[in-house]
């Protein structure tokens, strides 16, 4: 877009500025554009590639703690067969007691009960369903207490990655960071690592206690009887690839939804709170309401289908179960009247079935949960294997002086989207024990150039040096890290940043061992005509949500008050008092300049040409 008329204020203004050139910004032709080819889908991962990648993801210290997490897997394994191998010799025994005579250890069971008083088959048999029963509610608490170690080591889990996504996120460009979708950000943040510890961790080690089991179980009907082995390995060999067959492409494409759709979903709600008052004037609450309810619509659809999938599998091993001994019954019949030998058999099949099938729906459950949100696994992918990289430095260097003067020398600043520079080749110095006002129209990058001086915009070319009494220049991103630089900067920018809680909270952002000057922040009050509006105890007042309930001129007082209570070097404000009247504007103004009086450097955006003529030096962009 063409800029604005230059403003009023000429280039240089007598002895105001020390020297300032901007060159003509360049033109550059744009490049054709290429229509991008469509390329075709990738296949879904296999469930192994899923638990390699989510294994890829645990730290040094997790991997360790894995170590006891898969052998609690293995005991309570072992601990789940105990079920059916207590189970089966217990039915065993009701339906031939005289066994208890026959065999050795049972008979020598038998004798030694009997010295207290349980001297009968009878009551040796309820003896053994007490046993069992006692052995089921073992196995129901050891399972307890392995679900509990497996749930807080997911969700530890699920807290770092929280952090590292947060940290990936809060260390991009500033340009990256602006043009980041909210919702896609709160989702990313804050719910996805949640359902990855729900969905990949839990059911990632539900997976392996199941197979785990389901391996015990198979060894043990392997040489207990390869013929209800074949069957039952038959069962789930059909089952598997049924599901695989009809639900992998399916769960692949809820995903892909999925990813577009929460994140949308989420920016709806923060932008219609956002702009409740925009929404509501100009009449367009249900508008925004339907456009909400029409994407959670078909998230509810696919978390709907996703539900009748995940449940599928227990339903279609019943049928396949019954199905193998029926048929085993009708082959048996056509064979003539089935003998005791294969009734038996048929029984044991059957058992073994019953207890193997749960195991498999729920394994194919939690593959199926985990296919329908790779998305999740991949933001979590991409917030753990992304470094910290900024075009900074990120340690070293050294605090800077009281007295700190910025050198900006051919300064060019602009953006991936825009095709020429906001700022170019721009010469610039901002000297300490003033107030440095800078001035243009909206678009000339005065934004853009405040934050490059935060060290959050990387130019295209030339630097920004330091230099302080006591020390030799110094330019940001090679010679001094952004930490370094940003400790000795206060900064206010045109939106304040007011959360809810008490002033004190919002004066020290809750930052461990932060005090406040008590004295400083009352007199600054009286100075900013705060005390009408926070009362007796200004400390304590209660701000609303984004400070809702200070009026806008209110909200932008009681941020510089936050901004001028701390002393730093330099001192930056970004249309701070856009909405100050022209009283409260020149209390500001002489606050500003008696913190340039005792040395901090004070740099001023301003659109305000009232504003801008009291500062000592105007850096004028509309000049270019």
């Amino acid at each position: 877009m063409p800029c604005l008329p230059p403003a009023a204020w000429p280039l240089q203004t007598s002895n105001r500025i020390p020297f300032t050139r901007v060159a003509p910004r360049k033109l550059s032709s744009p490049e054709p554009s290429h229509r991008k080819s469509r390329r075709p889908l990738p296949s879904p991962p296999s469930t192994y590639a899923i638990l390699r990648r989510v294994n890829a993801l645990l730290n040094q210290q997790e991997r360790k703690r894995s170590v006891f997490l898969l052998l609690s897997i293995f005991i309570n394994s072992i601990v789940e067969i105990l079920g059916l191998a207590v189970i089966i010799p217990v039915i065993g025994l009701v339906v031939q007691p005289e066994t208890i005579q026959t065999n050795a250890y049972l008979n020598r069971a038998f004798e030694i009960t009997s010295s207290i008083g349980i001297d009968t088959p009878e009551r040796f048999l309820i003896l053994l369903c007490a046993i069992m029963i006692g052995a089921f509610l073992f196995k129901a608490l050891f399972g307890l207490g392995v679900n509990l170690f497996q749930a807080r080591f997911s969700f530890s889990m699920a807290h770092r990655l929280s952090g590292l996504l947060w940290t990936h996120h809060f260390s991009k460009s500033l340009e990256r960071m602006r043009s980041s979708n909210s919702g896609r950000l709160l989702s990313e943040i804050n719910g996805w690592p949640i359902t990855f510890a729900r969905l990949f961790m839990v059911g990632g080690v539900l997976i392996i206690s199941e197979v785990t089991v389901i391996s015990l179980i198979a060894v043990g009907l392997l040489f207990y009887n390869p013929i209800v082995f074949l069957s039952i390995a038959g069962l789930i060999l059909t089952g598997a690839t049924i599901i695989r067959t009809l639900t992998k492409q399916r769960l692949a494409r809820y995903s892909r939804s999925m990813k577009q759709l929460e994140p949308h979903t989420n920016s709806l709600i923060t932008n219609a709170i956002r702009g409740f008052l925009e929404v509501i004037t100009f009449r367009a609450s249900d508008a925004v309401r339907d456009a909400y309810l029409k994407d959670r619509k078909r998230i509810f659809r696919i978390q709907s289908n996703t539900t009748v999938l995940q449940v599928s599998p227990s339903k279609l091993y019943e049928v396949l179960a019954v199905t193998a001994v029926a048929g085993s019954i009708i082959i048996a019949l056509m064979q003539g009247t089935p003998q005791a030998g294969f009734l038996e058999l048929l029984t044991f099949m059957a058992i073994s079935a019953y207890r193997i099938m749960p195991s498999m729906s729920r394994l194919n459950s939690a593959v199926m949960a985990m296919r329908s949100n790779v998305h999740v696994l991949e933001a979590m992918e991409t917030g753990s294997s992304s470094p910290v990289i900024g075009w900074y430095k990120t340690n070293g260097g050294a605090s800077t002086a009281a007295e700190v003067d910025i050198h900006v020398k051919g300064l060019t600043l602009g953006y991936e989207a825009l095709e020429k520079p906001v700022l170019n080749d721009l010469t610039h110095a901002f000297q300490h024990g003033k107030v440095h006002g800078i001035v243009g129209a909206s678009g000339s990058g005065k934004s853009t150039l405040i934050s490059s001086l935060l060290c959050l915009h990387r130019p295209n070319a030339g630097t920004i040096s330091i230099q302080s009494s006591d020390s030799q220049p110094r330019d940001l991103g090679s010679d001094m890290s952004i930490q370094d630089w940003i400790l000795n900067v206060g900064y206010l920018s045109q939106q304040p940043f007011l959360f809810q809680g008490t002033v004190r909270d919002n004066l020290t952002l809750r930052v461990p061992n932060a005090s406040v000057n008590e004295d400083k922040v009352l007199e600054l009050v009286e100075h900013l005509q705060l005390r009408e509006c926070l009362g007796a105890d200004p400390l304590k007042f209660e701000l609303q949500e984004g400070g809702s309930n200070l009026s806008g001129g209110q909200q932008q007082r009681l941020a510089l008050l936050r901004a001028l209570q701390v002393k730093r070097p330099v001192l930056i404000l970004d249309e701070a008092t856009s909405a100050l009247d022209s009283e409260l504007r020149d209390v500001v103004a002489q606050l500003l300049k008696e913190r340039a009086q005792a040395g901090c450097n004070v740099i001023l955006v301003t659109h305000d040409k009232a504003l801008a003529e009291q500062c000592d030096t105007v850096l004028n962009l509309d000049a270019a």
